[in-house]
């Protein structure tokens, strides 16, 4: 049986690039925008966060007395770690948008594989059991025992 390949049409390659082209600029503007709203956040925002990572901790750190289902260590940062929003979109800016943009490609060609499979016109469809048995024996037909080199 022979099997029919299935292309993108021009018109349909046309429309997953400018969908693609849209997926990356929203990803690239709204980064530009999370990025300068965090280099350009006032003091009183910068401390407030501060302020609110101090009391996480203190609170935390209370809940150490033994009482708990599970016992951990108590937290002795008084800086956030490095998930921190600011140190992200300052520091390592660059590597969280090739990050971003890397698996955004992936996930956006996996979707565009998967629905070029489910709507794909030129598919034959499902066969019935009859078609399926006739194939398997001529296939079966088409094989001609090759003489080994022991007969």
């Amino acid at each position: 049986m022979a099997r029919q390949e299935k292309t993108f049409s021009t018109p349909v390659k046309i429309i997953w690039l400018l969908a693609y082209l849209g997926m990356i600029s929203v990803i690239i503007l709204n980064m530009n925008r999370a990025q300068d709203r965090v280099m350009n956040a006032s003091d009183q925002t910068r401390q407030k966060d501060q302020q609110d990572w101090e009391n996480w901790v203190n609170k935390s750190n209370e809940h150490q007395d033994g009482q708990q289902p599970v016992e951990r260590k108590e937290i002795n940062l008084t800086r956030r770690p490095v998930s921190n929003a600011t140190t992200l979109l300052t520091q390592y800016y660059g590597v969280c948008l090739a990050a971003l943009l890397l698996f955004s490609t992936l996930i956006f060609f996996v979707v565009m594989y998967m629905f070029h499979g489910v709507s794909g016109g030129r598919s034959s469809g499902p066969i019935s059991l009859e078609q399926e048995l006739a194939a398997e024996a001529s296939a079966l037909a088409g094989q001609v025992k090759q003489p080994t080199q022991d007969e």
